[in-house]
């Protein structure tokens, strides 16, 4: 292939930084003991799913993303001043879940997966528990913090600065103290699953922490004390946190509902909402809560919170908008919101019942709803026009051999993957899983009966989103970036490495797999390898693909061969 750059898109050459050595080196060591370069794309925006979004004290945007990349963005012009790389691997290995500031701007706290590469296995899955923390003024990272023994899904600083909470699925919170080089201080241990969300205030000179978690309870606890002080349960997973100088809101998964709290931990209100609320944050004057959306309408919503009246809608995401702020700066609030089909980033004006944008942040790419495959040609549709798997249309196709990219107005014939009976077998998805979801499940029925049953939870995927058969196997498609083959047992025999975001369509014509992410990018796998007797194999595409808006394209292999 030549080495063609393309005038709107950037590939970045980056190396896998191992969490025992802050300082980024030029080359790495892989697991086969070979310098290993691996090159990540530069769309000018993100492309996954925006985690978080945090505004500064000069009014500067960072946003957080599985990307595996922290952007900051000026708020006026939309335009990136800098980017801050972290770990990074041909899989999960560096998607950022979680990220804080200082009040100060001095550091910046992220976990999330952060693998390594270092072949040894109890090793990697430490590292990948620790929390960085980094200069923000230099992108520097600068400390470790290393007790976790599960991914951390938040984060949050004291207002003053002083302590740091972070929030794990190891079923724990830990506070450190900041002025003492991020000392680990006490483990908050009152939840009986997940923590998702935490948070800290200070009141009468004393310091307090609220938690959140999947056993449905939102929990205060003093930090000096050591103890949790009360406890309320709901009857929902709890996920989202935000504090004010007066409230506590907390949203939970999959529930159109809004809880809000003042801070000895007392219900005053609970907001019943259209959507299903992604992401919170107060208004740094306390007068305004935002919501993000998880769920249909498309509303990011504004709150009075006087009232906890509906005071303003923002309609432009069309789908989950997580990251969730506010911009104050020059006496003006304005909302910033991130997410959607193609992870843009709005700032936007907000009054009662009118809402005006200011600012759009997008990237060049888009996600891939539908993959289709005949011989050479591979096809693709980046719009969602209905409701079933797989039935997104297609429209453009790409030539493997001479790479020519052509507008299609019909299927062409192109495969899709079939999901019918295979010799007396079928599947079925169902409702299972950790969070209920409707594919949560995937049964497999001979005659009708259930033979197996393959379970989707929070590591392995969430749900099918898209499978069916090959050969004797099963491939399915899931969030995370999960795309798994499976034996007529329900037995994983493969992971195919690659995807980063959620991956909602499957195509196959003979050994030849297609995928396509909400990552915006079209993977091209070879499926000869897979053999009945393997153990379980870890596949990586033959070919990924990336294909701007304007159909400006650049195709690169595993190898770092790109075009």
């Amino acid at each position: 292939m030549k080495n063609l750059l393309l005038p709107i898109l950037t590939l970045l050459l980056l190396t896998a930084c191992s969490p025992n050595n802050p300082t980024p080196q030029h080359n790495s060591t892989s697991k086969q003991g070979s310098t290993n370069a691996i090159l990540q794309l530069d769309t000018k925006g993100h492309t996954a799913l925006i985690r978080d979004i945090i505004v500064t004290n000069s009014g500067d945007i960072i946003s957080a993303s599985d990307d595996k990349t922290v952007r900051v963005w000026d708020s006026t012009t939309g335009k990136e001043k800098r980017k801050i790389l972290g770990e990074i691997g041909s899989g999960l290995e560096g998607q950022i879940f979680a990220i804080a500031l200082s009040s100060d701007n001095r550091y910046l706290a992220i976990g999330g997966f952060m693998g390594s590469f270092t072949g040894h296995k109890k090793r990697e899955d430490e590292e990948a528990h620790w929390i960085r923390i980094y200069n923000y003024q230099t992108g520097k990272l600068i400390k470790l913090l290393k007790s976790h023994t599960n991914i951390v899904n938040d984060l949050s600083f004291s207002q003053d600065g002083k302590y740091l909470i972070s929030g794990s699925a190891d079923n724990t919170a830990k506070i450190w103290e900041v002025e003492k080089s991020f000392r680990l201080i006490d483990t908050i241990r009152t939840h009986s699953k997940q923590v998702y969300g935490v948070g800290m205030f200070k009141k009468s000179g004393r310091y307090y922490a609220v938690t959140a978690g999947y056993d449905n309870r939102v929990s205060l606890y003093s930090i000096s004390d050591k103890k949790a002080i009360k406890t309320h349960k709901l009857n929902h997973k709890l996920k989202y946190i935000a504090i004010s100088n007066n409230h506590i809101a907390v949203a939970g998964l999959n529930l159109n509902q809004i809880d809000i709290y003042n801070h000895s931990l007392e219900p005053i209100k609970t907001i019943k909402s259209q959507t299903k609320p992604a992401g919170l944050a107060y208004s740094r004057d306390g007068r305004f809560l935002i919501a993000g959306r998880a769920s249909t309408p498309n509303n990011v919503n504004i709150y009075t919170t006087n009232s906890y009246s509906l005071y303003s809608s923002f309609k432009k995401h069309s789908n989950l908008t997580q990251g969730v702020n506010f911009i104050e700066k020059n006496g003006e609030i304005l909302a910033v919101s991130g997410g959607g089909n193609n992870n843009d980033i709005y700032i936007w004006r907000f009054g009662k019942d009118f809402t005006e944008v200011k600012t759009k942040i997008e990237g060049v790419g888009q996600r891939v709803w539908s993959v289709g495959v005949k011989g050479d040609r591979v096809a693709w549709g980046n719009v969602d026009d209905c409701s079933g798997k797989n039935c997104s249309k297609f429209e453009k196709s790409i030539n493997l051999k001479n790479m020519q990219i052509k507008n299609l107005n019909s299927d062409n014939n192109f495969k899709r993957i079939a999901v019918e009976t295979r010799h007396a077998l079928s599947l079925q998805h169902f409702k299972a899983g950790d969070y209920g979801y409707s594919d949560g499940g995937l049964k497999i029925l001979k005659d009708g009966k259930t033979e197996a049953t393959i379970i989707r939870g929070s590591t392995n995927g969430l749900g099918h989103n898209c499978y069916g058969w090959y050969r004797d196997f099963i491939i399915s498609g899931g969030s995370n970036g999960k795309l798994k083959i499976y034996n007529k047992q329900g037995k994983e025999v493969a992971s195919l490495v690659g995807h980063t975001g959620e991956i909602w369509s499957i195509a196959l014509d003979g050994d030849r797999l297609v995928s396509g992410s909400d990552d915006q990018t079209i993977r091209v796998w070879d499926l000869s390898q897979l053999k009945m007797n393997n153990e379980k194999l870890k596949i990586y595409p033959t070919l990924n693909i990336f294909v701007a808006k304007n159909s400006e394209w650049i195709a690169w292999t595993p190898q770092g061969f790109y075009n």
